[in-house]
């Protein structure tokens, strides 16, 4: 699937430090993020 996602220039900067920094690719570090807040939501239920 793709998407286009819309991100302030702010927040892709330290997103792409945060990448970089977990030899993660930046596409790779949002579904990264996205799947342990998908858990965390789940595991609050």
């Amino acid at each position: 699937m793709n998407l286009t996602l819309r991100i302030p220039e702010e927040i892709y900067k330290k997103l792409k430090k945060i990448a970089l920094e977990e030899e993660r690719s930046i596409n790779g570090e949002i579904n990264y993020m996205i799947k342990k807040y998908i858990e965390e939501k789940e595991s609050n239920k």
